[in-house]
C-alpha cells in the first residue's frame, strides 16, 4: 500500500492522498501551498481524523479551490464550524483555522481501491479516529502514534485514553502506519508495541521517585529530562510535565 501513497509534509505534518481522498490537510499557514500542489492531481474529498487545526487547517481553502466534500468525526463538526481562536504560540505555528462545513464520518470510506474502517481512538482528543484498511493493514494514525518515544503530552491529552487507544488499534495488527508526524512506519506493530512499552515503563520508577525526597520538578527531569522549547514556546501546555505528572 506504500506505494500507491503519496504525501506531503506540511511543517512537520504528512497529509497523505490514497486515490482521489486526502486524509488530513495540514495547518491554515500552508493551505495555498497544498492547493498549488493538487493543481495537477485529482482530490475530489478530505477526512480528517480530528479536528486539531495542524490537521484540519486546510479544510477551507482546498473546499473553496477545487469544491470538494469534507467529512469529520461527529464529535469535531462543531468545533470546525466555530473553532476557538488559538494562543499565541499556535498562530505563529499553524495560524488561525477559519469555519468549515463538514458532513459526518461513516463507518467506512471507500476510493477507488481502498476501503477504510473508522476506528474511534480518543485521548489525544476526543473525537480522534484512525483509518485502517483491512485488506493491505495498513493504518492512518493521525495523532495517536507520534513516536515510539513520545516525551510531549499536552495538558488536554489522557494518557490512559490514548493507551488504550494504542491497544485498539495494535488488536487490527496493521502492517504500516501512516502517521501524521512520524511519516510512514513500515514495522507498524512493533513501534506501536514500543510505544506502549516506554509509557508503561515509565510508572514503574515513580514509587522511589516519590520516596526520594527530589522535588516533584526534579522527579520529572529525572524521569523524561529537562524541558525543551516546545514547553517554553507553549506555555507549558505541551511539555514534558504533563505526561510525568501523569506517571509520578
Amino acid at each position: 500500500m506504500g506505494q500507491t501513497v503519496l504525501s506531503r509534509t506540511i511543517r512537520t505534518v504528512e497529509a497523505y492522498l490514497v486515490d482521489d481522498l486526502l486524509i488530513d490537510s495540514g495547518p491554515p499557514a500552508t493551505a495555498v501551498e497544498l492547493a498549488r500542489w493538487f493543481r495537477h492531481r485529482e482530490l475530489r474529498r478530505i477526512v480528517d481524523t480530528h479536528h486539531h487545526e495542524d490537521h484540519a487547517g486546510g479544510n477551507t481553502v482546498l473546499p473553496e479551490a477545487f469544491g470538494v466534500q469534507v467529512s469529520a468525526p461527529s464529535g469535531a463538526l462543531s468545533i470546525l464550524r466555530g473553532p476557538p481562536r488559538l494562543e499565541l504560540y499556535g498562530r505563529v505555528m499553524w495560524g488561525q483555522p477559519r469555519p468549515t462545513k463538514a458532513a459526518p464520518l461513516r463507518p467506512v470510506v471507500n476510493t477507488r481501491r481502498y476501503r477504510f474502517d473508522v476506528i474511534p481512538t480518543p485521548g489525544h482528543c476526543a473525537d480522534h479516529v484512525c483509518f485502517f484498511e483491512p485488506k493491505e493493514t495498513g493504518l492512518f494514525s493521525g495523532d495517536l502514534f507520534i513516536h515510539a518515544r513520545a516525551h510531549y503530552l499536552n495538558a488536554r491529552e489522557d494518557v490512559y485514553g490514548i493507551l488504550a487507544s494504542l491497544r485498539r488499534v495494535l488488536a487490527l495488527e496493521p502492517s504500516i502506519l501512516f502517521c501524521g508526524h512520524a511519516g510512514v512506519v513500515q514495522d507498524a506493530c512493533g513501534a506501536i508495541e514500543r510505544r506502549i512499552r516506554y509509557w508503561e515503563e515509565l510508572g514503574e520508577p515513580t514509587e522511589a521517585l516519590r520516596t526520594s525526597g527530589l522535588s516533584r520538578a526534579k522527579s520529572r527531569d529525572r524521569l523524561l529530562g529537562p524541558e525543551g522549547v516546545a514547553a517554553w514556546l507553549s506555555g507549558g501546555r505541551f511539555s514534558k510535565r504533563n505526561l510525568a505528572d501523569d506517571r509520578i
